[in-house]
C-alpha cells in the first residue's frame, strides 16, 4: 500500500457555500502540500485591482439597475462576476490552512494563461454593454445554478456506460490551448507528488479537470497513474473519503443520478456549453 496519496477536490468556483464546505475537507484529509488551481499572476492582480474593479462594477450595475427598475441583489449573473474579480475562495481556505497545519501551498495554474485570459475577457466583463444584457436577462438563482452544476458534475464523474463524458468534453477537448494548460497543471502536479515523503497531496480546482475516462486528456487522466481520489466538493463534507482505504472506495449509486438527469431540466449539450465556459471564467 501507498504511503502516499493524491486527491483531486473538484469545486463550482462561484459557490457560494466552497469556502465552508473546503476547509471542512482539507481539516478531514489533512494533507501536506495544496495545489490550487490558479495562477501566481491571478492572485497578485486580484490583490492590486479587486477593489478598483468592484467599485467599477457596482458604479455601473446600480444606475442600471434604477434605469431598468431591477433588484440587482437578485441576479445571480451579477453575483458570479463579483465572485471572479474577488481571490477565489479556494485560494484563501487552503491558504488558511497552510497557515494553520504548515502545509505547502502551491498557485499551480499558468501565469501567462491567465494574463492573457484576463487582458481579452474582463474588460467586456465588466462593460456596460455587458452589464446591461445581464441585468435585461431573466434573473438566476446563485445556489440554483451551483446546485444543478453540482449534480451535472456528479452525474458525469459516476457515468460509465452512457457516452455522455465524451459528448460534454467535446467543449473544450479540441482547443489547443486548453489540452497545453491541462498538459502544464499535470506536470507541475506529478512535480509536487514526486516531492511528497508521506501523506496527502491535494490539488483543488475546478471539477471539469477530473473527468475521465475519454474526457480528452483531462488532469485527471493524465494523472490517471498515480491512482488519483476524485473528490466532489459538494460531496466530499459528509462521505467518508478519507477512512483509511481496505479495498473499494465508497461511490455513491449511478443509477440514482441517471434516473434524475432528465427530472432535473438538464440538457447535456447546453449544460455542457454553459458550465464549461463557466468554470474557465471563473477560476483564473
Amino acid at each position: 500500500m501507498q504511503d502516499k496519496e493524491l486527491i483531486l477536490i473538484g469545486t463550482v468556483h462561484r459557490d457560494p457555500r466552497g469556502a465552508e464546505k473546503l476547509r471542512k475537507i482539507l481539516t478531514k484529509a489533512r494533507p501536506m502540500t495544496v495545489a490550487v488551481e490558479v495562477s501566481p499572476y491571478g492572485i497578485f492582480y486580484r490583490r492590486r485591482n479587486g477593489r478598483r474593479l468592484l467599485r467599477r462594477l457596482m458604479r455601473t450595475v446600480k444606475p442600471l439597475s434604477e434605469d431598468l427598475q431591477v433588484f440587482w441583489q437578485g441576479w445571480g449573473q451579477i453575483h458570479a462576476i463579483r465572485t471572479q474579480i474577488q481571490l477565489p475562495f479556494e485560494y484563501r481556505i487552503s491558504l488558511n490552512y497552510c497557515r494553520d497545519t504548515g502545509a505547502t501551498l502551491s498557485c499551480v495554474d499558468s501565469s501567462t494563461w491567465s494574463k492573457r485570459w484576463i487582458d481579452s475577457h474582463w474588460d467586456h466583463l465588466l462593460s456596460r454593454e455587458n452589464l446591461e444584457a445581464l441585468l435585461a436577462e431573466s434573473p438566476k438563482d446563485q445556489k440554483q445554478e451551483v446546485s444543478r452544476d453540482y449534480k451535472m458534475a456528479a452525474l458525469l464523474l459516476r457515468s460509465q456506460e452512457e457516452p455522455l463524458v465524451p459528448v460534454f468534453a467535446k467543449t473544450w477537448s479540441a482547443n489547443l490551448h486548453w489540452q497545453q494548460r491541462e498538459a502544464d497543471l499535470a506536470r507541475l502536479l506529478e512535480g509536487l507528488y514526486d516531492r511528497v515523503d508521506t501523506g496527502r497531496l491535494a490539488y483543488v480546482g475546478g471539477w471539469q479537470h477530473l473527468l475521465g475516462p475519454n474526457a480528452g486528456g483531462t488532469l485527471y487522466e493524465r494523472l490517471v497513474h498515480l491512482q488519483p481520489r476524485r473528490v466532489l466538493l459538494d460531496e466530499g463534507t459528509d462521505r467518508g473519503y478519507y477512512k483509511k482505504s481496505t479495498g473499494k472506495r465508497r461511490e455513491g449509486s449511478t443509477q440514482k443520478y441517471k434516473s434524475s438527469m432528465w427530472d432535473m431540466g438538464l440538457r447535456i449539450a447546453d449544460c455542457g456549453l454553459r458550465i464549461a465556459d463557466c468554470g474557465l471564467r471563473i477560476s483564473k
